[in-house]
């Protein structure tokens, strides 16, 4: 589409919650993690206010785009019900025919158990609304559903044991804690009122503890983290290459940084500029 940058929620890659089962690895093989580790890594979620600049990270010669910029702020709650993440995307680009402004704003509530996942989500492109969802997913053993009030009356079936994306994430961490490095999960995350995605997890060898002197990450001194790799299968699950993909690194308190979105033919790149980390309310 020649029109716009088609924007994903970051919250795809920024938050954590607690994954109930068993985290698949390759071979067949797969990692318990037991209920005690998964409260381990749920009380560790840290409420955060962050701040990412975004640039270009890589343009193919032919691509019309001449220039990304822009910004993302996020606000996570580690809430007594649930987990609030409130967060504003804004990227501008620079095309030979002019600029393309996308504002997406987001909100969204997910259930301590997983169960339950709610959702408002604004996109504008040139100040025109080009897509508006608001919506509640649940989830039992026999599968799960999707209702919008936005658009009105629709309704979206999921498949048994598909993860809302904090769910998704904390998987991740359960299993980068253990020591796997393969997931595959069904993920719904809002950002569709048609489709799920079929999502594969890679995750890399554990990186060095935060030791040095930059303010910004400070507050992670003493977290470990990974780096993460996510390949998203939207349009076309049976399809042999990603609609897009996210690198980035996870920290095991639910910061994320260092964040890729990799479209194809151009990726944005996240940094983080900003992080102010703030105390749980007492339930």
């Amino acid at each position: 589409m020649m029109a716009r940058i088609r924007v994903f929620p970051l919250y795809r890659v920024a938050l954590v919650l607690l994954l109930l089962g068993l985290v698949a690895v390759p071979g067949g093989n797969s990692h318990a993690v037991d209920s005690a580790e998964k409260q381990a890594i749920a009380r560790n979620l840290v409420s955060h206010r962050a701040l990412y600049t975004l640039s270009v990270a890589r343009l193919d010669p032919r691509n019309y785009r001449s220039g990304i910029a822009g910004g993302l702020s996020l606000e996570f709650v580690h809430a007594c019900d649930g987990y609030v993440l409130n967060q504003r995307f804004v990227i501008e680009t620079t095309t030979d025919d002019g600029s393309i402004l996308n504002n997406m704003v987001l909100n969204s509530w997910e259930a301590l158990d997983g169960k339950s996942f709610r959702f408002k989500m604004r996109d504008e492109v040139n100040g025109d609304v080009e897509q508006e969802l608001n919506g509640e997913g649940k989830m039992n053993s026999h599968g799960g559903n999707v209702h919008f009030t936005l658009p009105e009356d629709t309704d979206l079936a999921l498949p048994p044991m598909t993860l809302f994306p904090t769910e998704h994430t904390v998987s991740l961490l359960a299993l980068a804690r253990s020591g796997g490095n393969w997931l595959q999960a069904s993920v719904y995350d809002g950002a569709s009122a048609d489709a799920y995605s079929e999502v594969g997890g890679f995750i890399g060898s554990e990186l060095p503890v935060e030791t040095g002197t930059n303010e910004i990450v400070a507050p992670l001194k003493g977290q470990r983290s990974w780096r993460i790799r996510l390949a998203y299968f939207t349009s076309d699950k049976t399809q042999d290459t990603p609609d897009y993909e996210i690198a980035y690194r996870l920290y095991e308190n639910g910061v994320a940084d260092d964040i890729v979105f990799d479209y194809g033919d151009y990726a944005i790149r996240a940094t983080l500029k900003l992080l102010e980390l703030k105390p749980r309310d007492a339930c």
